[in-house]
């Protein structure tokens, strides 16, 4: 695994107009490639004798030939420059081929300035996965931060003085920018192909995920505060494995904060570049241990909660001033993330709600628990003890539902990866991914569904029917509600 990887200081945007950016196999002519103004880059002062492609390999590299008359693509208000690149010298080059994902541009200003950046493209006959559109009213955007807790050490390394940082990705409602291209699946790409290799999966699978959260939209105008939901992923996974429940639920005028976790998540790619690799373990015995990493996880919640009431202060600078309601704070996550969930709720008063997405659960489960809380169990699972255990504690409102045909991710983006997966090892069957035997758009559907009822319900006191009991509407759920 790398120690460091490409950092880039532009936008880019193949084919704008486009998405997803699939080029034939028939296709010639000229790839058009826009470089996104911004208010550090003017994209018109670019040297076209320096402007090229290249294949993340770095094993080919085509100038542009030309360029066009300078034009706003994204309705941004700012100036892009759009360049052409010969398709057909582009696939001698080995930047189009049947598993490319992305290309790198590279360029220089007029003033020697160094500019880099990289999106998306790939073959059109290649299988890809689409996430099905959000349904609520909002459009997505999506932005990051990386914050260090100067309160914590790290505790997952041996170097002195490292406190504990965090790479924290957001969804919120935004303003509608049709012109816009969605940003890639893994914000930085290289994330994805680490999580990828280290799961066994083909290292570029990732690159052929599309989602629809445009990158850095505006808010929608007016002061509409927005309930905020944290969101732990599964031991060793990425947040953004889960972007189809976390974009319902943002469509629904939710702001979710998705954390990764350094050392016990999947690989994180620092903004200096500098990549954190997946270091230590859960243990099969060592209860203790986990315990330990549970408690770091829970501190890196609380932790970010922090950050974001920083960030959505009135007195506060940036586009979340005054727009997030932290009366209304809710918390989900999947498997070890699930867990989390519920030890937040169970340490800190802040959070209201809680949902555990098929984990098992970690720490002091003599400890009540007063936030309501759905746990959501695959078939598999339903009788893992520390689930009745955790709600034999629980003092509100509580509700099961095991979704038949399910496995361990099929409450992940996973649960439609097997057409893609198939493509590469045809004899892949569900349960080879743990997936089970729901169908993928199914799976993703419920989930998403009881994700969002439940939110909407205990932190907007909007009732649904389906935490009622069983309903018609989910056969494939046995549902039942515990009360205090």
């Amino acid at each position: 695994m790398p120690e460091f990887t490409r950092v880039d200081n532009a936008a880019l945007d193949v084919m704008p107009g486009v998405y997803p950016n699939a080029i034939r196999g028939s296709d010639t002519g000229d790839l058009q490639v826009a470089l996104l103004g911004s208010e550090t880059l003017d994209p018109t002062t670019v040297d076209l004798s320096t402007v090229v492609l290249t294949n993340p390999k770095g094993t080919g590299k085509v100038p542009a030939h030309g360029a066009e008359t300078p034009r706003d693509v994204n309705g941004d208000g700012r100036i892009d420059a759009v360049f052409n690149f010969p398709i057909p010298a582009l696939r001698d080059a080995g930047l189009l081929a049947t598993e490319s994902t992305r290309v790198l541009f590279d360029a220089k200003t007029q003033s020697g300035a160094g500019v880099s950046a990289q999106d998306g493209v790939y073959d059109a006959s290649h299988v890809v996965v689409k996430l099905p559109a959000p349904t609520g009213p909002y459009a997505l955007g999506t932005t990051e931060f990386t914050w260090t807790d100067s309160g914590r050490e790290e505790s997952f390394t041996q170097t002195s003085d490292d406190h504990r940082t965090l790479q924290v990705r957001l969804w919120y409602p935004a303003r509608a920018m049709p012109q816009a291209q969605p940003a890639t699946y893994f914000l930085h790409p290289v994330e994805g192909e680490l999580l990828a290799a280290w799961q066994g999966f083909p290292a570029q699978m990732f690159g052929f995920y599309f989602a629809h959260a445009v990158r850095d939209a505006a808010l929608p105008e007016g002061s509409e505060r927005f309930p905020v939901v944290l969101f732990s992923p599964g031991y060793g996974t990425a947040p953004t494995i889960y972007s189809g429940a976390i974009e319902e639920l943002t469509s629904q005028g939710y702001v979710v904060a998705a954390i990764s976790h350094p050392y016990t998540g999947a690989p994180v790619v620092l903004p200096d570049g500098r990549v954190l690799p997946h270091t230590v373990e859960i243990s099969p015995v060592d209860e203790a241990q986990n315990a330990h990493i549970q408690a770091v996880w829970t501190g890196d919640a609380r932790f970010v909660l922090d950050q974001l009431e920083k960030l959505g202060a009135e007195s506060s600078e940036g586009r979340f001033a005054g727009r997030l309601d932290f009366t209304r704070v809710g918390m989900f996550g999947h498997s070890f993330g699930g867990s989390t969930s519920a030890d937040a709720c169970r340490t800190d008063a802040r959070f209201k709600a809680g949902l555990n997405l098929d984990g098992s659960f970690h720490g002091d489960l003599s400890v009540e628990v007063h936030a309501p809380f759905l746990m959501m169990n695959s078939e598999e699972s339903a009788l893992d003890p520390t689930r009745s255990a955790f709600f034999q504690k629980l003092r509100a409102m509580g509700y099961s539902a095991t979704v038949h045909g399910t496995q361990h991710f099929s409450f992940s983006d996973i649960a439609l990866a097997l057409p893609l997966v198939r493509t590469y090892a045809p004899n892949v069957a569900g349960k080879d991914i743990q997936i089970g035997t729901l169908e993928g758009t199914r799976a993703f559907a419920v989930t998403a569904a009881y994700v969002r009822v439940f939110f909407d319900k205990h932190l907007r006191g909007n009732s649904s029917p389906l935490l009622d009991g069983p309903s018609a509407e989910t056969p494939e759920v046995d549902f039942s509600v515990h009360r205090p």
